[in-house]
């Protein structure tokens, strides 16, 4: 029995999907968030730091990827 719904939700039929009741998912792009780094250095010309909660942060507007912020540091809490 699994063979033949494979097959039929393998080809893609729209009859197959609503018989069955698989709906497809739509589909998330995912975002990264920041890279967290000791060392923090602009990687190009619109790279650029900002300090937020005392912590510095590259931002880039041309390469999200780019995207950086400092460790944070336990020690400062004490």
């Amino acid at each position: 029995m699994s063979g033949i719904v494979g097959r039929l939700l393998g080809s893609g039929s729209q009859l197959a999907r609503s018989l069955l009741g698989t709906a497809q998912l739509p589909i998330k792009e995912s975002a990264a968030g920041f890279k967290v780094k000791s060392r923090l250095k602009l990687r190009c010309r619109s790279c650029y730091f900002t300090r937020v909660d005392g912590r510095l942060h590259v931002e880039c507007n041309e390469h999200p990827r780019h995207k950086t912020r400092e460790i944070y540091n336990v020690k400062t809490l004490w």
